[in-house]
């Protein structure tokens, strides 16, 4: 005699009722946790942005108080002198920079300067841009006065 097992399934209820999805409520939670997330790396990216062009206007800064400290290193010592106030203002890469040099050469004003010694600041300050970026960018240098020792 022939006998036949049966085979029970043990999985989820096979009935159409006891599916579920998700629901409206589930979805429209995750949504506004997704725009939580993309809304945050937006602004970091719009800092970053900004900081990265402040940041590209002081190195503009520096290459424009690198040329000026450079024009001022082939000035023959006895012309080197404070320029009138105010200076014109520097245009590099369409950014304007106000420009003010001082030359020290007075050892009783406590600049660092003497008779044979002058010392050199220049101060460029980016005019435009975020407020953070407009600080001013500063190179100091000292020149010595050419004199001839004993083995000339």
């Amino acid at each position: 005699m022939k006998t036949t097992k049966k085979i029970v399934f043990n999985g989820p209820s096979q009935s159409l009722n006891s599916e579920q999805g998700f629901t409206m409520l589930e979805i429209v939670i995750a949504l506004v946790l997704m725009m939580i997330v993309v809304l945050g790396a937006a602004g970091l990216f719009a800092y970053a942005i900004n900081y990265n062009s402040g940041a590209y206007d002081r190195a503009l800064a520096h290459a424009v108080a690198q040329r000026q400290m450079e024009y001022l290193r082939r000035t023959p010592y006895a012309n080197l002198a404070t320029p009138a106030q105010p200076e014109p203002n520097i245009v590099s890469s369409g950014r304007s920079y106000s420009v003010v040099t001082t030359i020290c050469a007075d050892a009783t004003a406590g600049c660092g300067g003497s008779a044979t010694l002058k010392k050199i600041t220049i101060d460029i300050t980016p005019l435009s841009g975020a407020t953070w970026v407009r600080n001013s960018v500063r190179l100091e240098s000292f020149r010595v006065a050419p004199t001839t020792g004993p083995y000339f």
